[in-house]
């Protein structure tokens, strides 16, 4: 009886003596979802380099805690597992090799430029399409804009012939010219009729 009692407090004294390495991260107090059938959910996560290295109890995270650990209180928040996974849009890619490129001006009045170098190379009623342009990029704002986004006046101008469609850098907005607009029938439309189309 004796040697099991020595034994048991040996193992216990072992046990508390060792070591953990320090997390650099541990997440707590949330909706922890883990994807993993026979643990589908849990308390907290730690986190070591890029590793996750324990899945399970607040409790026995906490062990893993170091000076220099990071603890982040999810706050009842959840969490699931993923992946920062960078992608190209391979068609829309090929695509926009074939069209304006408009990542890279400074202003409008460069779209308006490139515009108007595309509409003396094409035919008439020929679509000219570019993407990419950002009006939080520009280094300046055209003076008469519709909740924040330039009027089509000066593109009109440059491309009468021709109907026009830039798309945004983020594919949510896109900019036409009076051709365009004939086209889809919105021409009439007054100033404040397209404001409230803008959102």
């Amino acid at each position: 009886m004796k040697n099991i009692i020595f034994l048991t407090a040996f193992s216990l004294l072992v046990s508390c003596s060792a070591k953990k390495t320090p997390a650099d991260l541990i997440i707590f107090n949330g909706n922890i979802y883990t994807s993993n059938a026979s643990l589908p959910t849990a308390e907290a996560v730690v986190v070591h380099a890029d590793t996750i290295t324990f899945v399970g109890s607040q409790r026995d995270a906490f062990q893993f805690k170091g000076d220099d650990t990071k603890i982040i209180d999810l706050q009842g928040k959840t969490m699931t597992p993923g992946f920062i996974e960078g992608h190209g849009h391979f068609i829309g890619l090929g695509f926009s090799e074939m069209n304006l490129d408009l990542m890279g001006v400074k202003n409008f009045d460069e779209i308006v430029e490139k515009v108007k170098e595309a509409a003396a190379k094409a035919k008439p009623g020929d679509w000219i399409i570019g993407r990419g342009w950002h009006q939080d990029k520009w280094d300046e704002k055209p003076a008469d804009m519709v909740k924040g986004f330039p009027v089509h006046d000066k593109l009109s101008a440059v491309s009468p012939n021709n109907p026009i469609v830039l798309s945004h850098a983020s594919g949510h907005l896109t900019l036409v010219n009076k051709k365009a607009m004939d086209v889809a029938g919105v021409s009439n439309l007054s100033k404040a009729a397209l404001e409230k189309l803008i959102v």
